[in-house]
């Protein structure tokens, strides 16, 4: 089934890809890893990375690389920082800058709690970005609000759904907002691929992106004896 699943994936992803006319309207693929290790029963590591494409596999957009840490106030409060590095390409954009190098530092809250049995997750970020390029150096910050649920349909597959818009506390206020949905395969108790579909708004456009997610969770902790 998950063979079947992927191959019907790819195929709608090239007829929509090879659909479209202009490069920043096809159908874009967001290849991502989602890594949390556990080393305490408050504190964990986290790390992952991300390559964006404006095609399928092809038309290089970003490579994204994070670690942080996390530390669990109680079962349904997490605080997290952390720090990631971007390598972006703009030529795309028809603009003289043609690369962009990002250091951004955050600092987020979420908070989970079931709303008529359903789970509930909110996900608040506060964003400090350090933009280097040939030409200047810029500063920017942003808050991401990020409002989302997931439902097992059973002990192996789920879906997922979330929205998140973004808040710039310099220049334009609202130039980006973040529509995901996603189907979900629980490999082990350790690995779980999620298939998903975005509409991201963004400086005036109307970007679709396909998302294809690894997660993987590893325990550290060190047990007590019997």
């Amino acid at each position: 089934m998950k063979c079947y699943f992927l191959s019907i994936v790819f195929c709608i992803a090239s007829l929509l890809s090879f659909g479209q006319i202009n490069p920043e309207k096809r159908t874009g693929t967001w290849y991502m890893l989602f890594t949390t290790h556990q080393v305490s029963d408050k504190l964990s590591i986290n790390a992952g990375m991300q390559l964006r494409y404006y095609e399928l596999i092809s038309n290089y957009n970003l490579d994204f690389f994070y670690t942080g840490l996390s530390y669990a106030i109680n079962p349904k409060v997490n605080l997290t920082f952390n720090y990631g590095y971007l390598d972006i390409d703009r030529s795309i954009e028809f603009t003289d800058v043609t690369n962009t190098i990002e250091h951004r530092f955050y600092e987020q809250i979420t908070y989970k709690h079931d709303l008529l049995k359903l789970p509930i997750r909110h996900r608040f970020r506060l964003e400090h970005r350090f933009l280097h390029d040939v030409f200047e150096n810029e500063n920017q910050n942003r808050i991401r609000y990020r409002l989302g649920t997931s439902v097992k349909l059973n002990t192996q597959f789920y879906i997922t759904a979330n929205n998140e818009f973004f808040l710039n506390l310099e220049g334009e206020t609202f130039r980006e907002n973040r529509l995901y949905t996603a189907f979900g395969i629980i490999i082990n108790k350790n690995i779980k691929l999620e298939i998903g579909y975005m509409n991201q708004h963004i400086n005036n456009l109307d970007l679709d992106r396909l998302q294809f997610g690894l997660y993987i969770t590893t325990d550290f902790r060190i047990k007590k004896p019997d």
